[in-house]
């Protein structure tokens, strides 16, 4: 049986890190939340509503003190690697903990912005899969909205593709199919989510990820694959006054959401994702033009028949996974990501899973250096 896949049931999927034990239970409203129990820690004091002079200010949020800033590819957020003050460590080590602060607006939209962060916090919260980094603290100090989750140790897809240079690059069909197959099973971990409500039924979230692209893979020194900005997320818990619809990266938006006849969906989902399978087996983007309007454009003229002619050497299988999710027709996509994981199961790229993560752990250690 291939490692990719060992049971048809989920979720007795192998994964190559420890899985976290841990049951939320929600109440309708969500509290202030503070994982970790620990005490807000005050800050000086500054005004949330300046972009660019409260970050200067503050030195630590709760029991975290911020590091190095990270480079960040949206100008709402900043990132800081952090550390909890209670670990006594020199400043050249590593840190384990990212802290995600939230850029405030003096425009219309903040309310929605204050609620999607708020949003994505109580996703994390919720979450409990490797493949999705862990919430470890957050809330609001001095009228600034923030979280500490996980620090991932290496780079995100978009980087090992070389997307942001001239110098793009394709994976071999096995660490792509094994990079595909972490990615399928965290979305669905992400769509099957639900709490335990006070009659201890089950309520589905129904979470849609709504920004499944390359920057948001995020690729370990050790090989593991984790899904992460859950920012753009909806769900049932975000009210659809404070939905930003058009929310996510255009060239992996799923046509239907381009031409806006359908809202995001599990399909538009697995849309985004074909496209990242697509872009690691043939080495090129594959909707890029010189602007967004062109790139929406071409999304819904694209004709997703044949993709063995377009990228050699392509099992049935894996053809027929890109083929089908690459569909313009939502309705002709898979049913769910656990469709895909059984797909890529059935591949013969699929039997080489555990010496693709050691590859692509070095893959990952050379590129970040």
């Amino acid at each position: 049986m291939s490692p990719l896949l060992a049971s048809a049931t989920p979720p007795s999927i192998h994964r190559h890190c420890l899985t976290r034990e841990r049951l939320w239970s929600e109440s309708p409203q969500m509290p202030a939340y503070n994982p970790c129990g620990e005490p807000l820690r005050p800050a000086r004091q500054a005004d949330p509503l300046h972009a660019h002079s409260w970050p200067m200010e503050l030195h630590s949020l709760g029991n975290f003190r911020l590091l190095a800033p990270l480079a960040v590819h949206s100008p709402l957020s900043r990132l800081y690697l952090a550390r909890p003050e209670s670990e006594q460590k020199h400043e050249h080590e590593s840190s384990s903990y990212l802290a995600k602060i939230l850029v405030r607006s003096r425009g219309i939209d903040d309310a929605k912005l204050v609620a999607a962060f708020e949003h994505e916090a109580r996703l994390l919260r919720t979450a409990n899969h490797p493949g999705i980094p862990s919430l470890h603290a957050g809330g609001e100090q001095d009228g600034v909205h923030y979280i500490v989750i996980d620090h991932v140790d290496g780079v995100d897809l978009a980087h090992l593709l070389g997307h942001s240079g001239d110098g793009q690059r394709s994976l071999s069909k096995e660490i792509a199919v094994y990079i595909a197959g972490q990615l399928a099973e965290a979305l669905h971990h992400l769509h099957e989510l639900a709490i335990l409500e006070a009659d201890k039924t089950a309520m589905a979230l129904e979470v849609i990820h709504r920004d499944v692209c390359p920057s948001n893979v995020l690729l370990s020194r050790d090989g593991d694959v984790l899904l992460g900005d859950l920012g753009s997320a909806t769900s049932r818990w975000l009210s659809p006054a404070h939905d930003m619809l058009n929310t996510g990266n255009k060239g992996y938006m799923a046509p239907e959401r381009v031409l806006g006849t359908a809202s995001a969906s599990v399909q538009s989902d697995l849309f985004s994702f074909a496209v990242i399978l697509w872009e690691m087996l043939r080495g090129e983007r594959c909707f890029k033009a010189e602007d967004e309007l062109k790139t929406m454009d071409t999304i819904v003229r694209f004709d997703a028949l044949h993709p063995s002619r377009r990228i050699p050497g392509l099992s049935p299988k894996l053809a027929e996974i890109v083929r089908r999710n690459l569909d313009r027709a939502p309705e002709r996509r898979y049913e769910s990501a656990y469709q895909v994981l059984q797909r890529l199961a059935q591949s013969p790229e699929a039997t080489a899973a555990e010496q693709s993560r050691l590859e692509l752990a070095r893959m990952v250690r050379a590129a970040a250096g």
